[in-house]
């Protein structure tokens, strides 16, 4: 959450400030500010209260699922955000450019390394999980059955 806190306001300034200064992908700054509002979005939701009624129980598995969407979402808007960012690798820089087509540099030079290291971290979570899910898979015991050879 501290990193977070700290990341965030450069980032969403950074797609802000730059909002119209990059013709040739007009969807990097939005994929900057994205990636500040969807986070909030799903913090959000954590600060929710949590009361064991009826009432609260379908709540609780609504926020689940509110949550794992927001999650997924994430994924998909990094995923988005690599293909905006990659796909106009080394873009002009000129504003003068006579096609008019350029992107500022700060601010393609803050998505391209934002994108690399929200691709990086995203790549390390995933490792992360399934070296889990490999784990809990291996170390499980096998179920016993009371007749092995009669279930065959």
């Amino acid at each position: 959450i501290y990193i977070s806190a700290l990341s965030d306001p450069p980032v969403c300034f950074a797609g802000a400030a730059y909002f119209l200064d990059c013709p040739q992908q007009p969807t990097i700054p939005v994929y900057l500010m994205g990636m500040v509002f969807i986070p909030l979005l799903l913090g959000s939701l954590v600060a929710l209260p949590c009361h064991p009624t009826q009432l609260q129980e379908r709540l609780r598995v609504f926020r689940v699922c509110v949550r794992s969407l927001l999650a997924l979402s994430v994924v998909v808007w990094i995923l988005l955000g690599d293909v905006w960012v990659f796909s106009v690798y080394q873009p002009n820089y000129d504003p003068t450019a006579a096609d008019g087509l350029y992107c500022n540099k700060t601010l393609y030079t803050f998505a391209f390394w934002n994108a690399v290291c929200e691709t990086f971290g995203l790549g390390v979570f995933l490792a992360k999980f399934f070296k889990g899910l490999l784990c809990f898979m291996v170390m499980s015991p096998a179920p016993r059955a009371a007749d092995f050879y009669n279930s065959v």
